[in-house]
């Protein structure tokens, strides 16, 4: 009896600590003109208090309820092939016979492939192309092709793509036989000329202190930066205005590392420099990535050898965009609570709706970050001090319990 009243003593000291939610910091999101989804841009004075992996944030509402959300990242790169419709002139159809495409390719670029907009059919159909500059004299480009079978289950067009010789023709014709079916409804027609390649959105972080140093000795140059808080910096882009022709080795030092070790069955912290190499040149612009680590400061080192050091007007240091993408309610105020090294990132179905949610949505930014106040630790370090007091007693429970049940067994023992 004894020991089920001192674990409901212990299990009621650790509910409070157990259910607080310990955010150190919290910053105010404005109200959004229009419900929906809208996107939360993250600023660095916001991710650079969370753990790496951005789990110990929380959304919540003006009734302090729980919002579910998603996290969204910009990519350092994206790639999209870049696609030019073609105006077409004329589709004729005979019945039974055939059908014939005439497009127009205005500028005259230089073209070898023909992508086709087409209502679905289960069907192959035979098809020619030639190309034409004055649509009087008509040379060979395909003498003969097949389009498959052209039937999407997802939609009601399917895109087919016709390979061809590189040409820059005016005007080029497309030919299908139509004898053994009726004509396919070709919508559009353009082809495919290259890709594009597009830097992902970033975000300026404040620097607040710059040191530079000019070392003959060593034929280095060291450029140390100081922010007001921790950071997570992913770019550094260096203004270089001299000299004109220019190649650079060197190095960024990140910060410390700690690594555990073990010696003499004891384990001590063994500080490691973490340095990132790096090459820069008048070839191209100055920009050098950086791994996603948190710091508060770091070191540029430029090796230049016999040459005069870089003149460098600026250094931006920069961190890729990163959102919460939530659904808000219009004219109503939102807060983030964030900042806690020991909470996990929570589980939301959003997560399994991602597909479902619009690609261009209204961005809200972040404002006002403060530290929580501080009235709230005098509790939570009152309801630690009863934890250790109920754990106190527990143990000189059980050693009283201990110490009487072997008093028991001894005394049964003696005749």
């Amino acid at each position: 009896m004894l020991c089920r009243l001192l674990l409901f003593f212990l299990c009621l000291c650790a509910a409070p600590v157990a259910a607080q939610q310990a955010y150190e910091w919290q910053a105010t999101v404005p109200s959004p003109a229009q419900g929906g989804y809208h996107r939360i841009l993250l600023p660095p004075e916001v991710t650079g208090r969370l753990q790496p992996h951005l789990g110990d944030i929380r959304l919540y509402n003006a009734q302090q309820q729980e919002v579910p959300y998603l996290l969204q990242k910009e990519q350092p790169l994206t790639y999209r092939q870049l696609y030019r419709p073609y105006t077409i002139l004329h589709y004729k159809r005979q019945s039974g016979c055939c059908s014939e495409l005439l497009i127009e390719n205005p500028e005259q670029r230089q073209i070898s492939n023909l992508s086709l907009l087409i209502k679905n059919a289960a069907v192959r159909k035979q098809v020619s192309l030639s190309g034409s500059d004055d649509r009087e004299n008509w040379f060979v480009l395909k003498a003969q092709d097949v389009l498959h079978p052209i039937n999407s289950t997802e939609k009601t067009t399917t895109l087919k793509l016709l390979e061809f010789p590189l040409n820059d023709y005016r005007y080029l014709r497309l030919q299908l036989d139509d004898s053994s079916s009726a004509p396919l409804n070709i919508l559009q027609a353009g082809s495919y000329y290259g890709t594009q390649t597009a830097n992902g959105a970033y975000t300026l972080i404040p620097v607040q202190q710059t040191t530079r140093t000019d070392s003959a000795a060593t034929e280095q140059t060291y450029i140390h930066l100081k922010f007001a808080h921790p950071v997570y910096p992913e770019l550094l882009e260096l203004d270089i205005t001299a000299p004109e022709l220019y190649f650079r080795n060197g190095h960024i030092i990140l910060g410390k590392a700690t690594t555990p070790s073990r010696k003499r069955r004891r384990k001590r912290d063994r500080e490691e420099l973490v340095q990132v190499p790096f090459s820069i040149s008048s070839k191209e612009a100055a920009r050098i990535t950086l791994p996603r680590r948190q710091m508060q400061e770091l070191t540029l080192v430029v090796e230049n050898a016999d040459n005069p050091p870089l003149e460098i007007a600026a250094i931006r240091v920069l961190q890729l965009n990163r959102y919460l993408v939530a659904n808000l309610e219009a004219g109503t105020p939102y807060i983030l609570r964030f900042g806690n090294a020991e909470t996990t990132a929570p589980t939301y179905d959003l997560t399994f709706f991602r597909d479902s949610i619009p690609n261009e949505l209204p961005v809200l930014p972040v404002k006002q970050v403060d530290a929580v106040q501080e009235r709230q630790k005098p509790q939570g370090s009152s309801s630690k001090v009863w934890l250790w007091v109920a754990i106190g007693i527990v143990v000189l429970g059980l050693g009283y319990m201990t110490v009487r049940l072997l008093n028991e067994m001894n005394s049964k023992k003696q005749p």
